[in-house]
């Protein structure tokens, strides 16, 4: 779809069942008067009210329009509005979320004084069951894409979410979408690409969402927590190997490997398993000759069946000193 100059920001909204929180984010996307924005809602096959109350909307607002389709999940619906998109910038909320006063103003800001092709902010955790907002901030700002995408292997707080950004939308030119396959981490996923490819970033200080947790929240709802993000991790992994970055990010895409599968199981559960299961999807592709000299030894502890020993070694360790081997979070 061609893009409208008219438009600064389309802001794509994916909405399922969500009748009991829409209110707040129409009102905080309504409130948005600067920049020029096009709100682009997909009904993806509600059985609520959630559809009556967003062509109610949509009526009174000319900003607005809706998309109602057959379910088919969060990321065919975010696809889709990305696929309907004309403005310069493309923005994603939830319709459980909201936008602080002058949110887009502020990214839009950002990101033209900048020229930043992904502009991010910080945001606000609200506990609806505490009545309680608690700000995320990053500390320190990292603004070099290659060192983000190493954060979102991490799975960063604030990196891996495609809320509280706006993105260029040439950036999705090609036809880069969300993989609609993954349902655990495919805004992680689609970030990593974004950012490998994004030629300049920026992150404010403003905090411009808030991300609303409650009991329907998504990631309250997972129950398996390793096995949901198997085929994160194979996305992953795919992504590095086609990009022919897997060995610059070796230890790092190592450590979350482990790192979900301990949270899942234990330290015990998942050292067991680690050689059988884990070991080939970290070492799939890998060119020895293009191992940082850093990450050497740890390849070769991998490569030679010795990580769970090593690993375990390096856990007792931090029990007795208090200094962490790798990044958790």
């Amino acid at each position: 779809m061609a893009m409208n100059s008219n438009i600064d920001v389309s802001v794509i909204v994916p909405c399922f069942n969500a009748e009991r929180y829409l209110s707040v984010c129409l009102e905080s996307l309504k409130a948005q008067r600067s920049p020029e924005i096009e709100m682009i809602f997909i009904d993806d096959g509600s059985t609520d009210a959630t559809g009556a109350i967003l062509d109610a909307f949509a009526r009174a607002e000319p900003r607005a329009r809706v998309l109602h389709i057959h379910n088919a999940g969060v990321s065919a619906a975010r696809n889709r509005g990305i696929s309907q998109a004309r403005g310069r910038y493309i923005a994603f909320v939830d319709a459980d979320d909201a936008l602080e006063d002058k949110g887009l103003a502020i990214l839009y800001q950002g990101a033209m004084r900048s020229g930043a092709q992904i502009t991010s902010a910080n945001h606000m955790l609200f506990d609806m069951t505490k009545n309680q907002r608690v700000p995320v901030e990053i500390e320190p700002v990292v603004q070099q894409p290659s060192e983000i995408v190493k954060e979102i292997i991490h799975m960063h707080r604030i990196y891996n979410n495609l809320w509280n950004k706006l993105y260029d939308r040439e950036l999705f030119a090609d036809g880069l979408r969300l993989d609609e396959s993954v349902r655990i981490g495919e805004d992680a996923l689609l970030n990593m690409e974004l950012y490998l490819r994004a030629r300049k970033v920026v992150h404010l200080p403003e905090s411009t969402y808030v991300y609303r947790v409650h009991s329907q929240s998504a990631m309250a709802s997972i129950r398996e927590y390793g096995q949901e993000h198997q085929p994160m991790l194979r996305g992953m992994n795919a992504l590095m190997l086609r990009e022919g970055v897997k060995e610059l990010y070796f230890r790092d895409f190592l450590q979350s490997c482990v790192w979900i599968d301990e949270k899942a199981q234990g330290i015990r559960a998942c050292m067991k398993i680690f050689n059988a299961r884990i070991r080939p999807l970290v070492l799939e592709g890998i060119d020895e000759k293009r191992i940082p000299n850093k990450d050497m030894r740890l390849y070769r502890a991998v490569k030679g069946g010795h990580f769970p020993l090593f690993y375990t070694m390096m856990r007792v360790r931090e029990k007795l000193t208090g200094k962490r081997w790798g990044v958790r979070r």
